[in-house]
């Protein structure tokens, strides 16, 4: 795991070029801390950072270069199934996968990419030829952002790094309304005009002056394998490492399951768990200790408090790259931060939720379709009128979703899927942003892109949008913060494969959800793990802002002033939402909310960066 950029001009006129490089370097320092380096070309120029997993060794440092100088390879990420080619390749003076991975792109270049097991966002530069190539995994769960005008192209696994190559660019009108809408960006575009995502399963390939985007993983229509024999060949790879290898446990399914198969692979497993003192509604711990105690593992349970979220809120923000507002990432960086005293490598459950239909919203996708549910539905809408809705207890958090559901029947199954990922509807976000976006970008979300072209759109969007863009951009992000790397055996490509393929009713069904997973792993935890019902990796948030630290985000981040100085949010809209909060009927203002606070804090930490708008 580590970070990478590059800059490659397509000329050679010096003056054009960037010349600070440290500057690069330190911005992705924190991706990967044991050593940072970089490599000029003619015309390019290539940055790595490392975290060093496998061959801990200088003989693995990047960027890895041939011994004529003439080729050139900066990677993040692990191949897991490095050592299958290893076997075959002449003349290997290293033990990890670096080094297997440069000779493979030397010499199939990207037809080498559907041979790899593994995460990944990498560069290959041919100086000889002048002939790039940069590609991504087939999940996306790696990052890789680019930008490319008249004079250059360049590209990053962060934002800050790119903004130093690219300039300053304007903030983009249309992702800020996705971002307000789902509470974090998505898609190809980014919050900058100009700058974008590589996609999942896409490479970029620069020669000639030419810049091609190519799409080179579709996932296949097949059948047969066994789910069992899989998900712990996936353990085993990922538990392969030159360093200290353990799991994150919630005490939910999938991080229960993962963590049993890493146990019966190694003996010495450490597995952790985050929680919070005095909001049981919001603590799992309990489980994870049961799972635990079950499989015999060393585990670390972590308690936050209201002073934790205050004494790392400041550090947390500032580390935002683009606007994020999943609370549960907050969950996220302390579990990173109080794990790295133990091990460098964790195992999660990531992707199941996905996959294997987890969600309440895939009950309630099914459910809705139902003539009968349709009337139940209706008929609850005079007793919901009179409930208020939140997600702050039990009985708040039912009545949120009856009338969510209530509104869901309603509706057609593409907007159906909006109206479930959305936190915040276009007409809300039409009151909040001064500049009125053009919601096709919004709308272009909800069709299945080219890596699913194969599947419909409840499975395509699962993973394209909310796998991609929400739940792996939290994993990777405030995990890099403290140099952990995560690795989720559930996004082994042969069991995203072997999901897509399965029958609906493998997966769910009105009384049941998981089923495949309950029933191949069954065996392995208590019953009760298997029975408990599904909680989300939340924050009291509605509590926490509301309370202590309401002024502090007052006078810091949501004063009218500021917000007024910078354009871009209506601050009526913002007042309407403080009031809301602290209302009998608060409904959805604390993560609404939550969003404008982060916006706020990224703004200022990348005013640099920003262009005002022609």
């Amino acid at each position: 795991m580590c970070g990478i950029a590059g800059i490659l001009y397509f000329d050679n006129k010096t003056s054009k070029k960037f010349i600070n490089n440290q500057k690069i370097l330190d911005l992705l320092k924190h991706r990967g801390p044991d050593n940072q380096a970089f490599k000029t070309f003619l015309n390019c120029t290539l940055f790595h950072t490392r975290l060093q997993i496998l061959d801990t060794s200088s003989a693995s440092d990047q960027p890895f270069l041939d011994s004529e100088n003439k080729n050139c390879l900066i990677f993040n990420g692990e191949i897991f199934n490095y050592k299958e080619f290893q076997k075959t390749q002449n003349n290997i003076k290293t033990t990890g996968d670096v080094e297997v991975l440069f000779n493979l792109v030397k010499t199939e270049k990207e037809n080498c990419l559907n041979k790899l097991n593994g995460f990944f966002a990498f560069a290959f530069f041919d100086a000889e030829n002048n002939d790039l190539l940069v590609a991504r995994d087939r999940l996306g769960i790696k990052p890789l952002y680019f930008y490319k005008d008249e004079d250059k192209f360049a590209f990053s696994s962060e934002l800050k790094p790119l903004m130093e190559l690219a300039g300053k660019q304007e903030l983009n009108s249309d992702q800020l309304n996705t971002y307000f809408r789902l509470n974090f960006c998505a898609g190809n575009e980014t919050i900058f005009k100009n700058i974008y995502r590589l996609l999942p399963g896409q490479f970029i390939r620069v020669k000639n002056n030419t810049v091609v985007i190519k799409n080179w993983y579709t996932a296949p229509k097949k059948t047969g394998n066994n789910l069992s024999e899989l998900l712990e060949d996936a353990v085993k790879l990922r538990l392969h490492a030159d360093v200290p290898v353990g799991t994150f446990l919630s005490g939910g399914i999938d991080s229960s399951i993962i963590s049993a198969l890493a146990k019966k692979n190694k003996a010495d497993l450490h597995t952790f768990s985050i929680g919070f003192t005095e909001e049981n509604y919001f603590d799992e711990t309990n489980y994870a200790e049961l799972v635990a105690k079950h499989i015999n593992s060393d585990h670390h349970t972590f308690k936050l408090c209201e002073n934790d979220f205050l004494n790392n809120i400041h550090a947390f923000l500032n580390c935002v790259d683009e606007p994020f507002a999943d609370s549960s990432a907050f969950n996220f960086y302390m579990l990173s931060k109080l794990t790295k005293n133990h091990v460098k490598v964790a195992l999660s459950g990531d992707g199941a939720d996905e996959l294997f239909k987890g969600y309440t919203k895939h009950k309630a996708l099914l459910m809705s379709n139902s003539s009968l549910n349709k009337l139940i539905a209706g008929s609850s809408a005079p007793f919901l009128a009179f409930n208020k809705s939140s997600r702050q207890g039990t009985i708040a958090n039912k009545t949120r979703q009856l009338k969510k559901f209530n509104a869901l029947v309603k509706l057609d199954p593409i907007a159906k899927q909006q109206f479930l990922a959305s936190i915040s509807t276009q007409k809300e976000i039409d009151g909040l942003l001064k500049q009125k976006p053009n919601p096709k970008y919004f709308d272009s979300l909800f069709k299945t892109n080219a890596t699913y072209s194969n599947f419909d759109l409840e499975d395509a969007f699962d993973l394209q949008t909310v796998l991609t863009d929400d739940m792996l951009v939290k994993a990777d992000r405030y995990s890099m913060q403290h140099g952990i790397e995560i690795r989720n055996p559930f996004l082994d490509y042969r069991i995203v494969e072997f999901a897509l393929n399965l029958n609906s009713g493998e997966k769910i069904t009105k009384n049941a959800q998981k089923i495949i997973l309950k029933k191949s792993f069954g065996n392995l935890l208590p019953e009760e793990i298997f029975k408990r019902s599904k909680k989300g990796f939340e924050l009291p948030l509605h509590k926490w802002l509301s309370g202590k630290f309401s002024s502090e985000f007052e006078s810091e981040l949501l004063n009218k002033e500021k917000i007024e100085a910078e354009g871009i949010l209506n601050f009526n809209y913002i007042q309407d939402l403080k009031v809301q909060l602290h209302s009998k009927n608060p409904g959805d203002s604390a993560a609404k909310l939550w969003a404008v606070i982060v916006f706020e804090s990224w703004l200022t930490n990348f005013k640099d960066y920003i262009k005002p708008n022609a």
